[in-house]
């Protein structure tokens, strides 16, 4: 039940590959929440009042060019938030539920901008997972689908590592998100993914307290028996009916010389969001080095493909 005067909506924040697709699954299975796939809502609505700003100081976007024909920004901002709203509110009604969840992974970074349009509006669960990982599932993300997406694509194009530019993605995305954390400490909260697979209980009862619901004895059973109205969304993570803890620490199977390149990267945002920090010292890799692991690659290549 929600409590009096308080949001309807909880919105998930998490970077993409942060496991937000598993704690959507879960929310879902409430009898009270309905929380369907990704549906691109918000980070729309994000671009759409987005601007640029001309060489003359002249603000070109929706607001400014909705505030010459007679509409206040605030009036422009209520209808987009009553606009976004209204969908997972219908899809809600439709399950025959009374609140309203909304997960789409790429939000992550567009925060400013949602925050302008429903920073007070609803409850906020930050979705944390430990950078370096994320930086290796999204590795695994572009291989699958033979594609990046554009939010990543960005960090891509300056950065010709791959690995580096998730990595660096991951910092840019949870430094935002946890900023957002501070301005709202009432209506938002902290949720580890690294606890959620290991304790999946006692962290979702957790954000059910954040937001006013009771938790459900077979909440867990029913969100993994089968992968229900599926939507988009993690592929891996509809394929399971449990929950998994083999994707932690993943990163510990890369190079030396890599970890220590990410930790460069990753560490002061690693130690903000509560993980500890990456040795950075590891030196890189001399040219006989590299060209070895090169040469015992071509020779077991022949075998993997048997």
């Amino acid at each position: 039940m929600i409590r009096p005067n308080s949001p309807d909506g909880i919105i998930v924040l998490g970077a993409p590959r942060s496991g937000t697709t598993l704690l959507r699954r879960l929310l879902d299975a409430h009898p009270n929440i309905s929380c369907p796939g990704e549906t691109y809502l918000l980070s729309s609505c994000a671009r759409f009042i987005r601007s640029d700003r001309m060489g003359d100081g002249t603000d070109m976007g929706v607001l400014s060019g909705l505030g010459f024909a007679g509409f206040s920004s605030k009036e422009v901002i209520d209808g987009l938030r009553e606009y976004a709203f209204s969908f997972p509110r219908a899809v809600a009604q439709r399950k025959g539920k009374s609140r309203w969840a909304e997960k789409t992974a790429i939000d992550a970074f567009y925060i400013e901008e949602i925050e302008v349009i429903c920073g007070q509006d609803a409850y906020f669960v930050a979705l944390l997972r430990h950078g370096l990982d994320v930086a290796c599932s999204c590795e695994e993300l572009v291989a699958a689908n033979g594609a990046i997406p554009l939010e990543l694509h960005e960090f891509v194009k300056r950065n010709n590592v791959p690995l580096e530019a998730y990595c660096e993605a991951w910092v840019h995305a949870t430094g935002k998100i946890l900023d957002f954390l501070e301005r709202h400490p009432t209506n938002s909260m902290v949720c580890r993914y690294e606890d959620l697979v290991r304790e999946p209980e006692a962290t979702l009862r957790q954000v059910l307290a954040l937001v006013g619901e009771e938790w459900q004895p077979d909440l867990l059973d029913r969100a993994l028996d089968g992968v229900g109205d599926a939507g988009l969304g993690d592929w891996k993570t509809y394929r399971s009916s449990k929950v998994l803890q083999g994707s932690i620490g993943r990163w510990r199977n890369l190079s030396k010389p890599m970890q220590a390149r990410l930790a460069r990267i990753a560490n002061d945002t690693l130690c903000r969001a509560g993980y500890e920090r990456v040795p950075a010292e590891a030196g890189e890799a001399s040219d006989s080095d590299a060209k070895r692991r090169y040469e015992l690659g071509l020779m077991i290549q022949p075998t993997r493909d048997r």
